[in-house]
């Protein structure tokens, strides 16, 4: 089935009349954070002297999603509970005030006032009331004085209030209480029935994360098993490998048609990852998990960042982050996001290059119009990095350094990304999102790499494969969506209608050289793994293999209501309908003489239902039943050619979440049974480039995650899982075997301090941990004659630490971030995962130190 571009340019038509506001609503006692200059309190005028204005338009409305609405225009961040605002409303402020003016006048007839308590926080409080200093939540230097301007009844009893902090961010800290990416409009995390787990831009920071897959240790059951050699990479979630379930933004972010190479998060805010298959509004996806990456806001407020970042194996990264206004009224608005990376490596003879640019604008088109616009480029050299290989029932008893190939082949990519986003709220209850991505990249994969072991394992003669595969990819979606927040009688809804159209292309040449005459000497590239010298690299005529080309057309509708039924009991439904319609052409090779063409069109509905009850306000009890929908990947096929049927998982999970602390900690305990049918894996006897179907796969477990405050200045995140997944039905492999990659124990702890007075203060050091236990690299065969043998990848214990020193005001409007972080502090040998072949098993780093300085001007 072909679809007409027509619908796609009728709809870049609508997206140009019916747009929307971004939409968000605080849920009851949750947290809203906003993106304003980091490291930096908003500065209150205690003497009376204007600040500075900012253009306001909020219309009558509840009193709290306009106070919202208040801190997102103003660039402030702000903590509701909701027993303050609840039954309130307002008439709204619009014009051009001071964030005061303008708070003000939002609370004229609410019975509501504020106060300043210093100079750094505002608080709001029933109006006539006599305050009491204020808490720690207000991170306040000194309690100050009643405001002279706060009407005070002669004889008030004082009255203990809740505080609504409105203050610019110091420490976006290291738990949210909102996340979207569940149901894909904002919802607080305490009452989503789904195990949602966020690791912020501070926990990024603290451990000086650089790649994408680093931020995932962070997260229960979430880990990368295979870096496929150094492009994108593969993850397991919740014991199930999962190529197609990174999203950036709400849009696919795959390796195949997005992110040829590993992804940089140096404009990402956070990493949302939602637990249990997404399909319902995602579409096409694996059933263990999403994970989405939120990028960085353009910035209302001037706010310039330049950061250099050194660390062993020559690493080298300076690194900048800008944004602020670019008019007056702050209606225009722009991020910027730069790096450029060299850096060599533990692995010998390994170098590689990176530059990446981000730049990203904002335009308040009118009070109810807002446009964005973000734009990727990135370009990356680097060798092919296919690790160790397996020995015996484990990994060749060498140096992790050895690299088992030529690093001098290098792999090159350049990949650029756009995206437009426009909002439009039509009125108090309905906003309009009409959003477009285009993804191009073009790759070279040149290597010479691990192939198989010549004769007996103890000689380590290691035949090496050559390739040459020069590969394009483009991908284009487009997105509508309807969301609406009102009442039906007393029950709330959070409600999305969206629709989804899509166009996938990638065309791809492959040559190679599957290594020679292996019966002459001198006929075919080795190396000997035991003795590096002992090598020959030759440069045969490559025979193409493969000359094909894939196109892959979307359609997708999608609907969910997160309904709050009770004050304390929440639901949430939605589903999806999925049309995928892909065609494999294959033009003839120096294999096939005679070209082919396969198509295939998969429909599927897949449905998602939870419930969550909190018997008392800081816990939540949940459960939900969620399905999976997942055509085979691009370009699997079998050793005749044929393609195979969609995947479907179904998957049941229960779990309790904790707030402590008023919420600044929280945690998750989930259990969770999903079972898998029709999955493919690489064939273990005719090559990584053809697939079987092993039948299914069932995956149950327990997961635990914490993350937020302890006390001031003391943070922590930590995880476990315990995962059991293991083949169930199948006629090739071992049945009740272990999958590959997949630990039954892996959990990880990360906890920072930092110093609040004395001469110490701004101190910090921060100590972790990460452990996976042992895991199976290949699956296990009902007869081995058939299939590669059997071994496994031993488990490890990595401890990671770091030191910080951190100082505001250094200069005028400068501030100083300092750091010296260590990975593998025992430099403990390990290995992160395999590829499904004895002769790929992945490595892990050993002890590096990366030090970084940072200023921030303002």
């Amino acid at each position: 089935m072909q679809f007409s571009w027509h619908i796609i340019i009728a709809s870049v038509s609508a997206f140009l009349f019916q747009s929307a506001a971004n939409l968000a609503e605080a849920g009851n006692n949750r947290l809203t954070t906003y993106e304003p200059r980091p490291f930096l309190l908003a500065q209150a005028s205690p003497s009376g002297e204007p600040t500075e204005t900012t253009e306001f338009n909020i219309s009558p409305q509840p009193l709290g999603s306009a106070i919202t609405t208040f801190a997102d225009q103003a660039n402030y961040r702000l903590l509701v509970p909701s027993e303050m605002t609840e039954g309130k409303t307002t008439n709204g402020v619009s014009g051009r005030h001071t964030p005061e003016e303008a708070l003000t006048l939002l609370l004229t007839g609410t019975g509501l006032s504020y106060r300043l308590t210093d100079s750094r926080t505002m608080t709001l409080e029933p109006a006539g009331a006599t305050p009491l200093p204020p808490s720690p939540v207000a991170q306040a230097t000194s309690p100050e004085p009643p405001n002279p301007n706060t009407q005070v009844q002669s004889g008030a009893k004082p009255v203990k209030v809740p505080e609504v902090v409105i203050k610019e961010v110091e420490d976006r800290g290291y738990s949210v209480d909102e996340s979207s990416t569940a149901t894909r409009i904002p919802a607080p995390i305490h009452d989503t029935p789904r195990s949602v787990e966020v690791v912020t831009r501070q926990v990024l920071d603290d451990q000086k994360v650089i790649r994408f897959s680093e931020a995932l240790r962070n997260v229960s059951g979430v880990s990368q098993s295979s870096t496929q050699g150094g492009q994108g990479g593969t993850f397991m979630i919740r014991g199930f490998a999962s190529e197609l379930n990174v999203f950036k933004n709400g849009f696919r972010d795959d390796s195949t048609f997005s992110s040829r190479t590993q992804r940089d998060i140096i404009n990402i805010e956070s990493v949302e990852v939602v637990k249990g298959p997404p399909s319902y509004l995602y579409g096409r996806s694996d059933p263990g998990g999403v994970i989405n990456q939120v990028t960085k806001a353009p910035l209302k407020n001037r706010y310039y960042s330049a950061e250099m970042i050194v660390g062993s194996y020559g690493l080298y990264r300076p690194q900048i982050d800008i944004g602020g206004p670019l008019n007056e009224s702050k209606t225009l608005t722009y991020r910027f996001n730069g790096m450029y990376e060299s850096a060599e490596s533990y692995r010998d003879g390994v170098k590689s290059q990176r530059i990446f640019l981000a730049p990203t604008f904002g335009w308040e088109m009118s009070s109810r119009t807002t446009l964005r616009f973000e734009g990727e480029y990135l370009f990356d050299r680097s060798p092919i990095d296919r690790g160790l290989i397996a020995f015996g029932n484990g990994v060749a008893p060498i140096p992790i350094s050895r690299f088992l190939g030529d690093p001098n082949r290098k792999m090159e990519v350049q990949q650029g990304k756009a995206t437009i986003t426009l909002w439009h709220e039509i009125n108090d209850m309905f906003r309009w999102r009409t959003a477009f991505r285009a993804a191009a990249a073009r790759s070279r994969y040149s290597s010479l790499e691990s192939n198989f072991l010549v004769g007996a394992e103890s000689d380590g003669i290691l035949n090496l494969a050559r390739y040459e595969i020069p590969t394009t990819v483009q991908s284009h979606y487009l997105q509508n969506e309807l969301h609406g927040n009102f009442f039906t009688g007393s029950i709330k809804h959070k409600t999305i209608i969206g629709i989804e159209l899509g166009r996938e292309n990638s065309s791809a040449t492959a040559s190679g050289d599957f290594g020679g005459d292996t019966t002459t000497p001198g006929a075919f590239s080795y190396i000997n793994i035991f003795n590096p010298n002992d090598r020959l690299f030759l440069n045969p005529t490559l025979t193409k293999f493969s000359d094909a080309s894939q196109q892959n057309n979307i359609l997708g509708a999608y609907v969910g209501d997160q309904v709050d039924l009770l004050d304390n009991l929440h639901m949430h439904f939605g589903g999806r309908f999925d049309l995928f319609d892909q065609t494999i052409t294959n033009r003839p090779d120096g294999l096939t003489p005679t070209g082919s063409e396969n198509t295939k069109t998969d429909t599927a509905f897949s449905p998602s239902v939870g419930i969550a009850y909190q018997p008392w306000k800081p816990i939540t009890l949940y459960a939900n039943y969620t399905e999976s929908f997942a055509p085979q990947s691009a370009g699997s096929r079998s050793i005749s050619g044929n393609l195979f049927d969609p995947e479907r998982g179904k998957s049941y999970e229960g779990g309790v979440k904790y707030e402590a602390f008023g919420g600044k900690l929280r945690s998750t305990v989930a259990v969770f049974d999903i079972k898998k049918k029709n999955v493919l894996t690489a064939d273990p006897l005719n090559g990584f480039f053809f697939s079987v179907a092993t039948g299914e796969q069932r995956s149950k477990g327990v997961e635990f995650d914490i993350s937020g405050q302890i006390l001031p200045g003391w943070d922590i995140i930590a995880n476990y899982a315990y995962i059991d997944t293991r083949v169930t039905k199948d006629l090739l492999f071992a049945e009740g075997s272990r999958a590959p990659n997949s630990a039954l124990h892996q959990g990880s702890l990360w906890t920072t301090y930092f110093f609040q007075e004395g001469v110490v203060k701004g101190f910090g050091a921060g100590i972790g941990m990460y452990a996976q236990g042992k895991r199976n690299g290949i699956f296990q065969c009902q007869d081995p004659a058939n299939c590669q043998a059997p071994f496994e990848i031993a488990g490890y214990v990595r401890m990671d630490a770091a030191l910080y020193y951190r100082k505001q005001e250094v200069f005028n409007k400068t501030n100083l971030l300092a750091a010296i972080n260590f990975t593998n502090l025992l430099d403990h040998r390990y290995f992160s995962g395999a590829q499904n072949f004895r002769e790929i098993v992945y490595t892990g780093a050993p002890f590096t130190a990366v030090g970084s300085l940072r200023f921030e001007f303002y």
